[in-house]
């Protein structure tokens, strides 16, 4: 059975850890308890961080002349200069990272649609964008997994988010102690997953070590590199069915012609939408391992722990004809 990597996940602090939001409570959230158990965090709430209280005041951020400043409206303090000099500390003590999970909505800690104000009091929102110490994150770690906590609610992009998470820890793992050996097994055990993301990045990544002249460093930083940009979207149905063709016809000569059609119209079902993805890939896991072969090896068909798959139907074991 495969042995997964322990990914190192910064997160926030108000998520599921401590009551430190303005209002003195605590942010419930799924994906934060069922990653507990097989992640290490680093919690940190950057405006408890630099001295405000709990509860405290709302902030917001303020454009004013072109730049923007990062201010508490009842109490007219400008907390810039602190929050950004917590920030560069924060980023320059962060030794080991394979991703974010941060709270949505914000003014610090939040990555997207963050409201920015015209002044300080009474005024408009004139544009949405990345919370103070959010976007110091995305310029530092830019292809990293980073994802706010509602959004990991809807299963495709919890789904994308896993899977880009555990690859890059597996990354981190394979640079501690690198060979050629280990960037071939790191490669194999993706081939399928790379070739769903993006098929001409999968191949420029097997071309690193088909090379055979370039040095084990320079060779770690251009897989990085193509990995970061491998992984920004999730595939597509059609990519998905290009990667399971060629997973299929890589065992395809241990398989009779009846299951071959068979799987061709698995396929077909999940191409017009009849059937989820989850089908196919346990369709493969079978004729692998009627094949002589672990399933669990190809991260493709396994790419994080089982443990964190969700449920297909949360509402499976209610009674909906219950009387009374």
């Amino acid at each position: 059975m495969r042995k997964f990597p322990r990914p190192i996940v910064v997160v926030s602090r108000c998520l599921e850890f401590d009551k430190v939001r303005y209002d003195g409570q605590v942010i419930h959230s799924r994906i934060v308890r069922d990653l507990e158990p097989f992640v290490d965090f680093i919690k940190v709430c950057p405006e408890v961080e630099i001295g405000l209280g709990v509860p405290r005041e709302t902030i917001r951020i303020v454009r004013k002349d072109g730049s923007y400043r990062l201010v508490q409206p009842a109490t007219g303090e400008d907390l810039t200069d602190r929050m950004n000099s917590f920030t560069e500390g924060f980023i320059e003590d962060l030794q080991e990272v394979d991703g974010f999970i941060f709270k949505s909505k914000s003014p610090t800690i939040g990555l997207r649609n963050i409201k920015i104000y015209a002044g300080v009091e009474n005024a408009p929102v004139v544009e949405r964008g990345t919370g103070f110490f959010a976007g110091k994150l995305l310029e530092r770690y830019p292809g990293y997994p980073l994802e706010e906590e509602d959004r990991l609610r809807n299963t495709r992009i919890r789904q994308h988010y896993l899977t880009h998470l555990y690859t890059f820890a597996d990354l981190r793992q394979l640079k501690k102690s690198p060979s050629t050996e280990d960037v071939q097994d790191f490669l194999n055990r993706n081939e399928f997953l790379f070739l769903a993301y993006n098929k001409d990045i999968q191949v420029k990544m097997f071309g690193l070590v088909q090379d055979g002249s370039k040095p084990m460093d320079k060779i770690l930083e251009e897989l990085e590199a193509l990995l970061k940009q491998l992984m920004v979207r999730p595939p597509d149905h059609g990519a998905n069915i290009q990667a399971s063709r060629a997973m299929f016809q890589s065992i395809a000569a241990d398989v009779a012609e009846k299951e071959k059609h068979f799987f061709e119209a698995v396929l077909g079902r999940y191409e017009q939408n009849k059937i989820c993805f989850s089908t196919v890939l346990e369709l493969l896991k079978l004729h692998l391992l009627m094949s002589g072969k672990d399933p669990a090896y190809h991260s493709f068909l396994l790419p994080y722990p089982e443990e964190l798959i969700m449920e297909v139907d949360e509402d499976r074991d209610k009674d909906f004809w219950k009387q009374g």
